[in-house]
């Protein structure tokens, strides 16, 4: 199965939580996002981005002793984090799986739980990933130029910008970080990596920010020039778009009737998508969606992690049970 069971992840052990030099990451919107789940005493619950464990947990602290928590993620030192984490404070039985969310429904089978009463995604890039160096998200980086969520599967960032043809980069700079300067960014790139291979997400976001300020006639920018480069790529090498899409059609049928499952989205790509299926499941009669207008992080969760501004959450209840009527 390719949604494989990592063996230092998904065994439940009762065991102490050991030092660990990853940052844990802050998750986003908790209050709304337990609000509008709902979770109660004995539900299944299955987190499809465990990350290092923060919606878990409180998810967990909700369902209790009675309940079951199923959680997926790609990155195998967050797991590793995440199961340390739930196995010090979790009630609930858990299961941790290493693989992507579009897996879920086989995830799902191993664990012999196909349906869940809360289900939630976050798509958002996490603290531990950002605030790591190494792993070549921040674009103030010397380390190598990576961005994959896991680090031992398809081409890495370094291997896009070094390989691509200029036109395919401007397309992914255009279309998945909707880059303006994206044709001028991509000539720039290609004019530099015939002298030398770029290495560094701080080579890349250098280069961004020249093409920038000849651009920009000296206006100053509210993010960094390089900001939706870096997300462009980060989406293309993990296949963002594609793993939400495979996602938003598995999800109906991990639901069970009554179910509420939740998805944070960060940029408009993902947002636009989440609503569009959402309507269309709607008209199917599979589920229904909360609110047209999404859920918006507090000014004082903005104040004190930044991070989360654009953030959007939507919800939405089964009308079915596991897809069927």
């Amino acid at each position: 199965m390719h949604c494989s069971l990592h063996s230092n992840v998904a065994v439940v052990e009762k065991e102490k939580s050991t030092n660990n030099e990853m940052p844990i990451h802050r998750p986003a919107m908790v209050r709304e996002t337990l609000d509008a789940l709902s979770p109660r005493a004995g539900d299944k619950a299955l987190d499809l981005t465990v990350g290092t464990g923060g919606h878990a947990l409180a998810l967990a602290d909700k369902i209790g002793p009675d309940g079951f928590l199923l959680g997926l993620d790609r990155d195998k030192s967050a797991l590793k984090v995440a199961k340390e984490r739930l196995a010090e404070s979790a009630s609930c039985d858990f299961r941790l799986f290493r693989c992507p969310f579009s897996k879920a429904d086989r995830a799902a089978q191993e664990v012999g739980v196909e349906r869940y009463h809360v289900i939630l995604a976050d798509l958002g890039v996490g603290s531990h990933q950002l605030e790591d160096p190494t792993r070549g998200f921040s674009y103030e980086s010397d380390h190598k130029l990576d961005m994959r969520f896991n680090t031992t599967k398809g081409m890495s960032a370094r291997d896009v910008v070094n390989s691509m043809p200029e036109e395919k980069l401007a397309d992914i700079f255009y279309e998945l970080g909707e880059e303006r300067y994206s044709r001028q960014i991509a000539r720039a790139i290609c004019e530099r990596r015939d002298e030398d291979p770029i290495e560094t997400p701080a080579e890349l976001a250098e280069i961004v920010k020249q093409v920038a300020a000849r651009k920009s006639d000296g206006r100053t920018w509210r993010l960094h020039p390089a900001t939706r480069v870096m997300m462009a790529l980060r989406i293309y090498v993990n296949r963002e778009m594609e793993e939400l899409e495979a996602l938003l059609e598995v999800l109906p049928h991990l639901l069970a009737r009554g179910a509420r499952v939740c998805i944070l989205t960060y940029h408009s790509l993902e947002a636009r998508r989440v609503k569009q299926a959402w309507k269309e499941q709607e008209d199917k009669g599979l589920l229904r969606e909360f609110d047209d207008s999404p859920i918006m992080p507090s000014d004082e969760e903005v104040e004190e992690n930044p991070r989360v501004r654009s953030c959007q959450l939507r919800a939405a209840e089964a009308l079915t049970e596991g897809g069927l009527k």
